[in-house]
């Protein structure tokens, strides 16, 4: 179900965030220009995904389609996020998405340019109370998403279809994604979420 409410979320707000990674715009501006000879060296130095594990070293990063590949920081890594803005490693976060540029040397992956997108979560509602909703994820981790005004709420009404929802869709038992950031405390900061009303 979680990867149902994945794919309808694609169309929900959640797929800008990727596309803010660059891992996916990249191909797309060079592909009107000649899609055969500039599509395939983008898609070789590009990967884009989510951040399972990162150290102060080196950068783990999962598609659900190429499956993992670690990267190794160099002193000449750039952090970006937003439009360009400036960031330190020390804000990838783990289950941010990004968008790696590399190159490969010696059978090892290096980090030219990180663009940091944002995180995502997912899984079923426990509870709501007031502005935190609590979800439980598919690994048994319980997670509090704080909302607040700006927050925008999707309904998945079907395939590639969804509407405008409301906090007070949100109902325990139903199973729900939504994109952000963590805060110091680790608990979740929403900036959209979309759900299933079944």
């Amino acid at each position: 179900m979680i990867g149902k409410v994945f794919a309808g979320i694609a169309t929900a707000g959640v797929l800008a965030g990727v596309l803010a990674t660059g891992a996916m715009a990249a191909p797309a501006a060079t592909a009107s220009a000649n899609p055969t000879k500039t599509q395939r060296p983008a898609a070789k130095d590009v990967f884009g995904g989510t951040v399972t594990a990162i150290s102060a070293t080196q950068l783990t990063v999962k598609n659900a389609k190429a499956g993992s590949k670690t990267f190794l920081r160099t002193d000449a890594t750039v952090v970006v996020k937003g439009r360009n803005e400036k960031a330190g490693w020390s804000e990838i976060e783990v289950n941010s998405h990004v968008g790696v540029r590399f190159e490969e040397r010696d059978g090892k992956l290096y980090a030219k340019r990180i663009r940091i997108g944002r995180a995502h979560v997912a899984g079923k509602v426990e509870s709501v109370n007031g502005n935190v909703i609590t979800i439980r994820t598919r690994d048994g981790k319980d997670v509090k998403l704080t909302v607040n005004g700006s927050t925008k709420y999707f309904e998945i009404v079907g395939k590639h279809q969804r509407k405008s929802g409301s906090l007070n869709d949100i109902k325990a038992g139903m199973r729900l994604s939504a994109a952000g950031s963590y805060d110091a405390s680790h608990n979740f900061d929403a900036a959209t979420v979309a759900y299933r009303n079944k």
